[in-house]
């Protein structure tokens, strides 16, 4: 971002039709969060929001408000979630912005999933699947995969979010895709605690942990340790589950 702003933004490379500031600004405020750097993903957002009257651009505002919904989603602003998600599906659809449409879609599911409509979200959430793999890309299905998972475990279908893991599994085969390789395997072990299979879910729980360390991806190994505790409580653990889940959550210092 340094180097961009020395960049007129009149002769600036556009990125996937974006200025590159603002593309650039979306990934490393995403990033932040999964490193766990929260304030200054706020921080980060902050500014991005400052910046927001000055663009004229009607691609370069959907990603401007893509990177907000990140945010939003992050510290439950479900309502505020759903009007950014509105707001982008609605300049998509104008534009014929099919990409940013599926990433639109996808964060409207997750409000809807929030505030009452866990149904409607998951629709919501395999539309934009259905739209984004139509691009013919591998990048970034993990991650609308585990977020879809997420809402099928919610909705008690154990099955389907095990047969989604296993297609995405065989998508990333022979590639070096592993963004979310944490988050897949505490997703696995979700599966295996909905199944009664503690010994198994507790297994896939530290795998996932010890994955998100190795990756520096502190957000999903909190997620992971979340969902260790009551399993190590339910095998009668609880005081290791305490302290488990409190290493982690002290490792977050933000306001």
């Amino acid at each position: 971002m340094d180097l961009i702003d020395r960049v007129d933004p009149s002769r600036r490379i556009l990125f996937a039709g974006a200025d590159q500031r603002v593309s650039t600004q979306d990934y490393l405020s995403g990033s932040l969060i999964i490193l766990g750097f929260i304030d200054a993903a706020v921080e980060e957002n902050e500014r991005l929001v400052r910046n927001v009257d000055q663009v004229d651009k009607p691609f370069d505002l959907a990603w401007h408000l893509l990177a907000q919904c990140d945010l939003c989603a992050l510290v439950g602003q479900y309502e505020e979630l759903l009007e950014n998600a509105t707001k982008i599906v609605e300049i998509c659809e104008r534009h014929g912005y099919t990409a940013r449409r599926s990433s639109a879609i996808r964060w409207r599911g997750h409000a809807r999933s929030h505030l009452g409509e866990l149904d409607a979200g998951i629709d919501d959430v395999r539309e934009s699947m259905v739209l984004w793999r139509g691009q013919g890309v591998v990048f970034h299905t993990p991650e609308k995969t585990c977020e879809l998972c997420d809402l099928l475990l919610r909705a008690g279908r154990i099955e389907d979010a095990s047969q989604m893991l296993d297609d995405v599994d065989t998508l990333v085969f022979d590639t070096d895709e592993a963004s979310y390789l944490a988050e897949c395997i505490r997703l696995r072990g979700q599966i295996a605690a909905g199944r009664g299979d503690l010994t198994g879910a507790a297994h896939l729980f530290e795998t996932a942990i010890a994955t998100a360390r190795r990756q520096q991806a502190r957000l999903f190994e909190l997620r992971a340790a979340t969902q260790l505790a009551p399993v190590l409580a339910r095998q009668g653990r609880v005081h290791e589950a305490a302290t488990r889940l409190q290493a982690v959550v002290h490792t977050f210092n933000t306001r």
